[in-house]
């Protein structure tokens, strides 16, 4: 079984991945995924902008600091992560995706071993060839 996924809600998003910057940054969802689930630190911190920004599932704005720390730290670290893009499209240079994920979090997570479902908004923007997450917005629903 494959631990890191993604998948399109709708005609709209399996349309919308077809653009060559939304399909670059699908590439590196699945590669930050798969990396927080094989605590991958350095991959993860890799994809992170130095401006990001993060309101995250606990309702703390963090930075980019303190979200690579809380990852070092095993807080920030899953055995499954799935994605359910209900929306994905260009807001000027960069790419917004919002939609549901669901997660099992592992390690020092306070939610370790539970299956978690939460809404997410991400801003991702170029940096070179590489894309970086530059916004992210988490709420945990049940």
């Amino acid at each position: 079984m494959q631990n890191s996924r993604w998948k399109a809600a709708n005609p709209e998003v399996q349309a919308a991945v077809l653009d060559e910057k939304i399909a670059a940054v699908m590439r590196a969802i699945e590669k930050v995924d798969a990396a927080l689930i094989a605590d991958e630190y350095t991959v993860f911190a890799a994809a992170l902008a130095p401006e990001l920004v993060v309101n995250n599932p606990v309702n703390i704005v963090a930075s980019r600091a303190v979200v690579a720390q809380l990852n070092a730290d095993g807080k920030i670290s899953y055995s499954q992560y799935e994605r359910l893009i209900e929306h994905a499209s260009l807001r000027g240079d960069m790419v917004l995706l919002m939609g549901e994920e669901t997660v099992v979090p592992k390690g020092q997570n306070p939610l370790a071993g539970q299956t978690v479902r939460r809404r997410f908004t991400e801003l991702w923007r170029p940096d070179g060839a590489a894309w970086l997450l530059s916004a992210r917005q988490a709420t945990v629903v049940r």
